[in-house]
């Protein structure tokens, strides 16, 4: 990422930590579990609208993060675009997804990614799509997961209104915000799989089911209210 681009997005950061410092009771898990240097896949469920802020604040490093609807408010999407984010707004744009995350995987950069593609409702994971797996087969860096989670009667619904008429429906989280991070894992069983595109499911459903795991574990092992 350029200076000047990498500038700009740290302040955003760093704007986005001071807001969860005053604002939000926001605890994160397994901090120690990213690893300090190397392009890695983060990946994690996606329930909000409010998910990017907060988790491009869990790690020191820029991230080059799969969004999709953002890219389609015009504002936003010269902002992100200036941030080096990786636009999935249309069918044009997704099939520029893959080889642009590998581009960044090569360079040496992290990329973000939400397999379930659009907003959850927390009561059970969407179907995962299997983009993630193949970034990975394509380019195998360490996959660090992260299991997302907020109580339900802190998320909720809003209007955006350009001149009255609705614009954009954005679906966010007062108060409360957790977040569990799991060990980075490699998956080298995939690697020579001649089916790639059978290999790319289990892999998606692999991981699918470590993030279920780290969300089950913030609800049944972890302090949260």
């Amino acid at each position: 990422m350029r200076l000047w681009k990498r500038t700009i997005y740290n302040s955003i950061r760093s704007i986005l930590r001071l807001n969860l410092s005053l604002f939000y009771d926001f605890h994160v898990w397994g901090r120690e579990n990213i690893p300090p240097e190397g392009p890695k896949i983060f990946c994690s469920n996606h329930f909000s609208s409010s998910d990017p802020g907060f988790v491009i604040t869990l790690m020191n490093e820029p991230v080059h993060m799969i969004i999709g609807s953002a890219f389609g408010i015009p504002w936003l999407a010269g902002l992100l675009r200036a941030g080096e984010q990786i636009d999935a707004f249309d069918e044009k744009a997704r099939g520029r997804v893959i080889p642009e995350a590998v581009e960044y995987l090569r360079r040496g950069e992290s990329v973000y990614i939400f397999p379930e593609g659009d907003i959850g409702d927390q009561q059970q994971l969407r179907k995962f799509y299997t983009g993630i797996a193949r970034i990975y087969l394509e380019y195998p860096v360490p996959i660090v997961p992260i299991g997302l989670i907020s109580p339900r009667r802190n998320v909720s619904d809003k209007d955006v209104k350009v001149r009255e008429v609705l614009y954009h429906q954005l679906r966010v989280v007062s108060r409360n915000y957790y977040a569990n991070i799991g060990k980075p894992r490699s998956f080298p069983k995939y690697h020579k799989r001649e089916d790639r595109k059978e290999a790319a499911r289990e892999l998606t459903e692999e991981i699918k089911a470590i993030i279920a795991d780290l969300i089950d574990d913030i609800k049944h092992n972890k302090f949260w209210s």
